[in-house]
């Protein structure tokens, strides 16, 4: 078992206790040798020659065991994520030829937070500490999860990894407090999140796509009325502080110190004017019956997916992958169903825009733990450079010619629907190399375009990556990224499971509640949330802004 000192013990149990009780510990894996963080006790380390890269690699003396995590999306009919055909091929490709031992940690994406700080406390933490959002990832960095990253090092050992961080403008984001506490797998322009709406319902009522808010609510108030649905729209309990939801109430072009203060991933602005009114809105939808009248006991997304298969709703937002299982859910149940993408003006106002959030340069973010040995760290700083070398890759990505793909006039490869030992595992594999890059990438806007419409729509939906590539190219103006601080800002680890709590709890008695009381329950939930904390964090963010601006 990896060793861990008792201060980062007791604050990884007390993060992984707050995050949820119930959730059960996998067992994890222990290194194959006794493992510290300090470099100092490194005696079997493969030496690298002054060659950087793979050139320079050479086995370790004796085997060392890395700990890599993976994604577990429960999906039916998928092979276990953390052995299958291509984990075996990472390790007869990889790990054999440098004696090394890879082996994959399953962590539930619908609850990978619980499940890390679990492994963490329990000093089986893998050597990767990885999440998509920077606030959660600087929470790890926080609770003394992860080692300071030898950036040279790492330099020397993956070029091809740190050049692309180069290249993407990755390297500033790195620095935590100073320090390089993260690697980040570059992200190219992926178009594949996209809500969902009935077409052969919109036909049915015979109006066409709605191009305003306006149009929209006549459009589900036709359905109602027609009894097409149950209720025309999906929603669940918030999961994350995340309010989506807000950005077409928020001024534009956007205030920088407002956009620092209150947008943000891990903790919601529920006082802030753009969340009144989206709040206010949903309230008014509410009570026209666009919801399920117990939408808030959906606690991970499952029962809106249920819904929409099931035809009880006719819109929902999801990533589309060539195996969606809600689009084939949908089709069993009703193989006459109709799809289009839904327009991000439907949900606009007069003086709004379809504004949302941007990208960072960067997808996964990636810490080393601070229970791995400097053995270890070597090792996974070799498998990310062995990982992000082209023909490798596109092997994880594509899998092999005549069976997973064939190429298309463009050479570009087109992916089938193979079944056989080799067959991907979800999304073309996606979870497994996004550690390096979040999605796949040759070279153009165009090429990549064409293969998202092979890899992330099922056969014969292609036109919706089409669509959302063209709502996505009509709306960029008004992307915007959230402001990134440059250190950690220690009251949003020390509120955030709080004030989740109490977003959860305030937002479904604020959309829930009778129209009349909403006003007087806003002003009296908005103070005690203040009071809870959230006060706390605006004037240390406010803080650290000003400071920023000297």
């Amino acid at each position: 078992m990896k060793k861990v000192n008792a201060k980062q013990l007791s604050l990884a149990l007390a993060a992984a206790v707050s995050a949820s009780a119930l959730a059960g510990c996998g067992s994890g894996g222990s290194s194959s040798s006794s493992s510290s963080s300090s470099a100092a006790e490194s005696t079997t380390a493969a030496q690298t020659s002054a060659v950087a890269g793979i050139d320079g690699f050479k086995a370790f003396d004796k085997q060392v065991e890395i700990q890599i995590p993976v994604y577990d999306r429960n999906v039916d009919g998928l092979p276990p994520v953390d052995d299958n055909y291509w984990t075996k091929w990472v390790q007869s490709q990889f790990g054999d030829k440098y004696n090394i031992k890879v082996t994959y940690v399953a962590i539930p994406r619908t609850d990978e937070v619980t499940k890390m700080n679990m492994l963490i406390a329990a000093g089986e933490s893998p050597d990767i500490v990885f999440h998509y959002d920077y606030p959660q990832a600087v929470a790890y960095a926080d609770q003394g999860a992860l080692q300071e990253i030898d950036m040279e090092q790492f330099k020397q050992i993956a070029p091809t990894y740190y050049k692309n961080m180069e290249d993407y403008g990755i390297l500033q984001y790195c620095k935590l407090n100073g320090k390089d506490m993260f690697v980040m797998a570059r992200r190219p322009t992926a178009y594949n999140w996209v809500t969902l709406i009935r077409q052969d319902w919109i036909d049915a009522v015979g109006m066409e796509m709605p191009k305003n808010y306006s149009e929209y609510t006549a459009l589900l108030d036709a359905w109602i009325a027609k009894g097409l649905c149950k209720y025309p729209l999906t929603m669940s309990l918030p999961t994350t502080g995340y309010v989506a939801g807000n950005y077409p109430f928020r001024p534009f072009p956007p205030n920088e110190e407002d956009t620092a203060l209150y947008s943000d991933l891990s903790i919601a602005s529920l006082t802030w004017e753009p969340t009144y009114k989206m709040l206010k809105r949903q309230n008014a939808e509410y009570n026209k019956g666009y919801y399920s009248k117990e939408y808030y006991l959906d606690k991970d997304g499952s029962q809106a997916k249920a819904d929409f298969i099931a035809g009880k709703a006719g819109v929902y937002a999801n990533y589309l992958t060539a195996n969606s299982d809600y689009v084939s859910g949908l089709l069993q149940n009703n193989p006459n169903a109709k799809l289009a993408v839904l327009s991000p003006y439907a949900g606009l106002e007069d003086g709004q825009v379809p504004a949302g959030r941007a990208y960072w340069p960067f997808g996964m973010i990636l810490g080393f733990s601070s229970q791995s040995s400097a053995d270890e760290i070597k090792a996974v700083e070799m498998f990310l450079e062995w990982m992000s070398q082209k023909d490798n890759l596109f092997t994880l990505q594509n899998g092999y010619e005549g069976k997973n793909y064939t190429l298309d006039s463009n050479g570009l490869p087109v992916m089938q629907d193979y079944q056989g030992e080799e067959r991907m595992n979800y999304n073309s594999n996606k979870d497994m190399f996004c550690l390096v890059i979040e999605g796949k990438d040759y070279g153009s806007d165009e090429a990549n375009l064409q293969v998202q419409k092979t890899t992330y729509a099922p056969k014969g939906y292609e036109y919706l990556i089409d669509d959302s590539y063209k709502f996505y190219k009509e709306t960029e103006k008004y992307l915007t990224t959230d402001y990134l601080f440059s250190k950690s800002i220690a009251s949003v680890a020390e509120y955030k499971e709080t004030l989740l709590s109490k977003w959860q709890e305030y937002s479904v008695k604020l959309i829930t509640c009778k129209p009349d009381e909403f006003d007087t329950l806003y002003k009296q939930f908005s103070k005690d949330y203040l009071d809870s904390g959230y006060q706390v964090v605006l004037d240390e963010r406010k803080a650290a802004y000003d400071a920023s601006k000297k």
